[in-house]
């Protein structure tokens, strides 16, 4: 296949990222379809170790500053991830490097062929299977693989990691994964293998209770960042911020000290206090796994590495700083907790200034609460909306949204080339969210009206 008929394929298939799920049914989340799928193409997720990342936040920058450091220690690193900004092929990266759009087109004959009597595959578990199989052909040592939804049904989670990642979790998709913390929390706990290692970041109570009781049932040690490992804030700048670590241990005392060789100092290029805890689990998980790391030929093994790879580490539409001055930011927020994140890394990193937010986002997200969410740091809103989703919200219905929480500074501008077009014209501050998708979009818009840099074109 060529690349374009590749997608053309994948998109064909049932694509709950375009239409959402109405519920958990056997029908639209079932593992046996991707177990069926990969034994056809002889279980190539088998043939490299893996960590598996699950999270309502924070999956894809924890996968991408886990992939940086493992591909600092010497090794040869794949990276699963979704849903991408701008092009497919950012979803399947090997050390760094995307798929090439000739492989996308190998693997999805494959993939297609694989699928001949496997009815109802959708383009989630199709691109999934792809990534397995292109891994397993670059003869990677690790693969990092970012749930895509939930944890317990998702069509990754058929694998048997050596390490399980739950990130922060809070609300989003409650029409699927419930409309508790406990009930998300169950799901993202579908993850947590027999024996397998456990890391978690810091969570409200309800969701850190069912870890907890899923980790000892099945056996799983688990370390909990704020509790086995606990970090400080440093200085920090438009490019880069630093942070001290620290293990806890129940041997330390001034009589006899405990050192680990990871703990110490550490400088991340992604901004935000949220992104500190994201670099603080991966260097708990490195610690946990240090021992498989080395089996499979980790040269140079400590923190020099880890450093490395965690200050190396880059991913797009994550608090990006697009232009300096005045500043122009794009950012994935797409749920209340982010938005809230988002409102505070502004705060923190833009003391006093005001902005003009342009925002767009999805029929299933709390947008007013969004709006609420950073309206404070608001001069003036301009909604839009992403241009070939159906599930994008009208920017019209954002503005009645607004007006319906008293917000008058607002217009709606449905095309977002038009929308960002005016925006940047004045010196204010612009900052751009709503949906990863959106924000893609508009990175690409951005680069065509300023030639700047941008991921590849949107497929």
């Amino acid at each position: 296949m060529l690349y374009t008929e590749a997608l053309d394929y994948l998109y064909s298939l049932a694509n709950y990222e375009r239409i959402p799920i109405g519920a958990y049914t056997p029908e639209t989340l079932n593992l046996d379809r991707m177990r069926n799928v990969l034994a056809r193409l002889g279980n190539p997720q088998e043939r490299y170790r893996t960590v598996h990342v699950a999270g309502t936040k924070g999956k894809g920058s924890t996968c991408a500053l886990m992939a940086s450091c493992l591909k600092q220690l010497g090794l040869k690193v794949g990276l699963y991830t979704s849903p991408h900004l701008s092009s497919f092929r950012e979803r399947i990266q090997v050390n760094g490097e995307l798929i090439a759009p000739e492989a996308v087109g190998v693997l999805a004959q494959k993939i297609k062929e694989a699928a001949e009597e496997v009815p109802g595959l959708t383009t989630f578990e199709a691109a999934t299977a792809m990534g397995f199989l292109h891994f397993s052909r670059q003869d990677v040592d690790w693969a990092v693989i970012e749930v895509g939804l939930g944890g317990r049904l998702d069509a990754t989670n058929v694998i048997t990691p050596q390490a399980a990642i739950i990130t922060s979790i809070s609300y989003d998709h409650q029409h699927i994964l419930g409309n508790t913390l406990s009930e998300i929390a169950a799901e993202k706990a579908g993850i947590i293998k027999p024996g397998v290692p456990v890391i978690s970041q810091a969570q409200p109570a309800a969701a850190m209770a069912v870890i907890e009781r899923v980790a000892q049932e099945r056996g799983a040690p688990l370390t909990v960042i704020g509790r086995h490992w606990r970090w400080t804030p440093g200085p920090f700048s438009l490019v880069k911020q630093s942070f001290e670590i620290k293990k806890v241990s129940l041997i330390r005392s001034k009589e006899k000290p405990f050192v680990n060789d990871l703990e110490g100092w550490y400088e991340i290029a992604l901004l935000g206090k949220h992104q500190i805890e994201n670099a603080a689990t991966v260097i708990a998980t490195v610690d946990v796994i240090r021992d498989a790391l080395l089996a499979t030929g980790a040269h140079d093994f400590g923190a020099r590495a880890v450093r490395d790879g965690l200050r190396l580490a880059t991913w797009p539409g994550r608090f990006e700083i697009l232009r300096a001055d005045p500043p122009l930011i794009a950012d994935g927020a797409h749920n209340l907790d982010s938005a809230n994140k988002l409102a505070a890394t502004l705060a923190e990193v833009f003391p006093g200034r005001r902005w003009t937010f342009i925002f767009g986002t999805l029929r299933d997200k709390d947008a007013e609460g969004m709006i609420k969410a950073l309206n404070p740091r608001a001069t003036r809103w301009i909604f839009s909306q992403q241009s070939d989703s159906p599930r994008a919200v009208p920017a019209e219905q954002l503005l009645a949204i607004a007006a319906q929480a008293d917000i008058s500074r607002a217009v709606a501008f449905p095309d977002l080339a038009g929308a960002l077009d005016v925006a940047i014209k004045g010196d204010e501050p612009v900052c751009i969210f709503g949906s990863v998708a959106f924000v893609g979009e508009a990175r690409v818009k951005w680069a065509r009206l300023t030639g700047a840099e941008a991921l590849p074109a949107c497929d």
